[in-house]
Protein backbone atom coordinates (compact mmCIF):
# COMPACT_ATOMS: atom_id res chain seq x y z
CA UNK A 1 0.00 0.00 0.00
CA UNK A 2 3.00 2.50 0.29
CA UNK A 3 4.26 2.01 -2.48
CA UNK A 4 0.65 3.51 -4.50
CA UNK A 5 0.74 6.03 -1.81
CA UNK A 6 4.51 7.18 -2.91
CA UNK A 7 3.11 7.11 -6.90
CA UNK A 8 0.14 8.77 -6.00
CA UNK A 9 2.29 11.79 -3.93
CA UNK A 10 4.69 11.71 -7.23
CA UNK A 11 1.91 12.46 -9.81
CA UNK A 12 0.48 14.59 -7.11
CA UNK A 13 2.92 16.72 -6.85
CA UNK A 14 3.97 16.96 -10.36
CA UNK A 15 0.27 17.97 -11.16
CA UNK A 16 0.60 20.74 -8.61
CA UNK A 17 4.05 21.85 -9.61
CA UNK A 18 3.09 22.57 -13.07
CA UNK A 19 -0.28 23.93 -13.13
CA UNK A 20 0.74 25.87 -10.23
CA UNK A 21 3.55 27.70 -12.61
CA UNK A 22 1.60 27.68 -15.53
CA UNK A 23 -1.09 29.34 -14.01
CA UNK A 24 1.41 32.21 -12.37
CA UNK A 25 2.24 32.49 -16.08
CA UNK A 26 -1.50 32.96 -17.46
CA UNK A 27 -2.30 35.12 -14.59
CA UNK A 28 0.54 37.28 -14.12
CA UNK A 29 2.54 37.24 -17.32
CA UNK A 30 4.70 40.18 -16.74
CA UNK A 31 5.71 39.54 -13.00
CA UNK A 32 6.73 35.37 -14.47
CA UNK A 33 8.57 37.55 -16.98
CA UNK A 34 10.53 39.75 -14.20
CA UNK A 35 11.35 36.74 -12.24
CA UNK A 36 12.77 35.19 -14.75
CA UNK A 37 14.92 38.13 -15.93
CA UNK A 38 16.00 38.97 -12.74
CA UNK A 39 16.97 35.57 -11.65
CA UNK A 40 18.31 33.40 -15.16
CA UNK A 41 18.98 36.72 -17.52
CA UNK A 42 17.09 34.67 -20.04
CA UNK A 43 13.74 36.70 -20.62
CA UNK A 44 14.11 40.52 -21.53
CA UNK A 45 12.28 42.73 -18.90
CA UNK A 46 8.87 42.95 -19.32
CA UNK A 47 7.70 46.63 -19.32
CA UNK A 48 4.27 48.48 -19.28
CA UNK A 49 2.55 47.90 -22.90
CA UNK A 50 4.83 44.93 -23.94
CA UNK A 51 1.95 43.47 -25.29
CA UNK A 52 4.20 40.80 -27.52
CA UNK A 53 6.30 39.48 -24.49
CA UNK A 54 3.23 38.75 -21.93
CA UNK A 55 1.76 36.91 -25.28
CA UNK A 56 4.60 34.65 -25.24
CA UNK A 57 4.40 33.84 -21.43
CA UNK A 58 0.73 33.26 -21.60
CA UNK A 59 1.02 31.23 -24.24
CA UNK A 60 3.55 29.05 -22.59
CA UNK A 61 1.68 28.79 -19.74
CA UNK A 62 -1.00 27.48 -21.67
CA UNK A 63 1.15 24.85 -22.78
CA UNK A 64 2.02 23.74 -18.88
CA UNK A 65 -1.60 23.96 -18.51
CA UNK A 66 -2.55 21.42 -21.34
CA UNK A 67 0.76 18.98 -21.02
CA UNK A 68 -0.71 19.05 -16.86
CA UNK A 69 -4.23 18.03 -18.34
CA UNK A 70 -2.57 15.25 -20.48
CA UNK A 71 -0.74 13.97 -17.39
CA UNK A 72 -3.35 13.86 -15.54
CA UNK A 73 -5.47 11.96 -18.11
CA UNK A 74 -2.55 9.36 -19.15
CA UNK A 75 -2.66 8.72 -15.31
CA UNK A 76 -6.23 8.06 -14.88
CA UNK A 77 -6.07 6.12 -18.25
CA UNK A 78 -2.78 4.34 -16.52
CA UNK A 79 -4.91 3.44 -13.30
CA UNK A 80 -8.32 1.91 -14.98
Amino acid sequence: MSRILGVVFIYAAMVAAWSGVGLFMLLAPARFGNLVHENFYFFPEVKRGDWGKTLVVRVLGAGLISFTIRLILRAAHLGS
